[in-house]
């Protein structure tokens, strides 16, 4: 069974002629699977075959390859067959993990949707690869929909029919890439783009909105400034030559020409940014975040470098602590902390973070480390219950600052069994 990859399914093209259709009118991806996920094995290989005569050109033509493919399928409405497909790849060829998310944005931003439809192929997606079908979906959703009003039922419908479930990560996964969606609204302004988040009907609802902003913000700005490939993922809309997205003779813009209300989110992503500008040197990158200005914006700066960290070790536990080692010995534990939470970005991803943490000796570290976990517990589960389940350890240090990360007021006891 073949699937060859073409052409017509490169993400950007057409572009130019969607943003001219009415947006009630837009065409949408079937909202029933037409093949089943059981073909996902058959597909990967044919895939693997067709584009491995890529693999001596470069990785981009290579994972272009493999994305055009697998975004073949989710745009037919196949979602969870491209999903499928996408981890029997990585399954087969290790050298793309790191290129789980970008070719999860791929096979997301393939799908066409509408304010009828969004939402239920959003479901269809899950939080594998760090959630990118739940943010390529929701790019295409807004950019298709670029030079025509926003009006605020359009705003809402994506992820306002996931509220109400016990499943808030999903919600929380919808408005981050709503943020993600804005940029491509907006032609990368994130200040238009933020505006529109506040829009959004709670905080968090805008914080989750604004995490999106940035990070494709910070997507951007290292097309545009780094010349990094764009790994068969962000063919899409891109900043313009005009759009000043980072100075590199200033690390920490945009974060410093930010309003105060939305720095907190910027700080978060900033490492991503500096680290290109220094050349991956953390010692360096962890001087440009202690001039972030208050403690609190310089600690999530290095929280950031802990999720880089965790990304360029490839959630190796070791290459972790060697990264985060390099930085000042007050920016460490908050390191460990940003890299548990990329190495537990999901519930299904939480017994890693949770080893992680338990591999460092009691103390400062290990204790933001399970900070870190408490803090996505809190996100991951909206009642008491679950949140104290997720918190137990055999330490009750652990599971106290686990507590106090999750945002729990009762005790919760060290888990005395296995």
């Amino acid at each position: 069974m073949g699937v060859l990859a073409s052409p017509s399914f490169a993400q950007h093209e057409g572009h130019a002629g969607m943003s001219d259709m009415p947006a009630d009118t837009l065409a949408t991806a079937p909202t029933s699977p037409t093949r089943p996920r059981s073909d996902s094995g058959a597909i990967a290989d044919s895939l693997l075959s067709v584009c491995k005569v890529h693999v001596s050109h470069s990785v981009d033509e290579y994972s272009t390859c493999l994305g055009d493919g697998i975004a073949a399928l989710s745009s037919a409405g196949n979602i969870a067959l491209a999903m499928g497909t996408l981890d029997r790849i990585v399954h087969s060829d290790p050298s793309l993990i790191l290129l789980g998310h970008p070719l999860a944005h791929a096979l997301g931003y393939a799908v066409r949707s509408t304010p009828a439809t969004a939402t239920r192929l959003l479901s269809e997606c899950d939080d594998r690869y760090q959630s990118g079908c739940y943010h390529g979906i929701l790019q295409r959703y807004f950019d298709a929909r670029m030079g025509l009003p926003l009006a605020q039922s359009v705003l809402l419908a994506p992820c306002d029919g996931l509220r109400g479930t016990s499943e808030q990560f999903r919600l929380f996964d919808c408005l981050h890439g709503v943020g993600h969606g804005l940029m491509m609204y907006h032609r990368y302004d994130a200040n238009a783009s933020l505006k529109d988040c506040d829009r959004l009907a709670s905080d968090w609802d805008q914080r989750s909105c604004y995490s999106g902003v940035f990070m494709e913000n910070n997507m951007g700005a290292r097309l545009q400034m780094f010349a990094d490939e764009r790994l068969g993922m962000h063919r899409h809309s891109m900043p313009g030559p005009s759009v000043v997205l980072f100075k590199p003779d200033d690390l920490n813009y945009p974060c410093n020409a930010t309003p105060a209300r939305y720095r907190r989110e910027c700080y978060e992503l900033q490492a991503d940014l500096i680290l290109s500008a220094v050349k991956q040197d953390y010692r360096k990158a962890g001087a440009a975040c202690d001039g972030a200005g208050t403690l609190d914006l310089v600690r999530e700066c290095y929280r950031g470098l802990g999720r880089n960290a965790s990304g360029a070790a490839a959630f190796q536990y070791d290459g972790i602590k060697k990264r985060c080692g390099q930085v000042s010995s007050a920016g460490i534990p908050f390191c460990y902390e940003g890299a548990v939470r990329h190495l537990a970005y999901a519930p299904s991803e939480l017994p890693r973070g949770v080893a992680f943490c338990k591999s460092l000796p009691e103390g400062e570290s290990r204790s933001r480390c399970w900070d870190g976990i408490g803090l996505q517990v809190g996100g991951f589960f909206s009642d008491s219950t679950s949140r104290q389940r997720a918190c137990r350890s055999e330490l009750q240090s652990d599971v106290a600052a686990c507590v106090e990360g999750a945002g729990l007021t009762r005790s919760v006891s060290p888990r005395t069994g296995p």
